[in-house]
């Protein structure tokens, strides 16, 4: 999956569905604030704009990575703070939408990721990443 399919299967897909809370879904566009190639905004269709206006996201694809991958970064991630609000995988690539207050608390995130010893072996389980970082207009 591409990064342009993914943010179409974003803008498609709720944050926050509205049976849940019974809200109205709104779009929130995000503006593309750095990375290469990029879509230059992703659509969000999401019941709390005001949430999704904070803070930066970061759109960030693993390619080739195994199938254990997944399930790796699953106990990994929140180990260092990272949450993200959505995830898709397409074929070997996975791709995750992640939430940060700012800048530097996404540097801190990923400083402590680097530093566990899950993360160093399970570097070896994917080719290579694409991240972009994006912000509410």
């Amino acid at each position: 999956m591409t990064r342009r399919e993914f943010s179409i299967v974003i803008a498609g897909s709720t944050v926050l569905p509205a049976s849940v809370f019974g809200a109205p879904s709104q779009v929130l566009l995000l503006q593309a604030i750095a990375g290469a190639h990029l879509p230059q905004t992703l659509a969000i269709t999401t019941t709390s704009p005001d949430e999704l206006r904070r803070g930066i996201w970061e759109l960030r694809t693993y390619r080739a990575a195994a199938p254990v991958l997944a399930g790796n970064l699953g106990k990994l991630f929140p180990r260092v703070g990272i949450r993200p609000v959505l995830s898709e995988r397409s074929g070997e690539d996975l791709t995750y939408l992640i939430p940060f207050e700012n800048l530097t608390a996404r540097d801190l995130a990923w400083t402590a990721l680097n530093a566990d010893p899950g993360w160093t072996s399970a570097r070896s389980q994917f080719r290579s990443y694409q991240f972009g970082l994006y912000r509410s207009e």
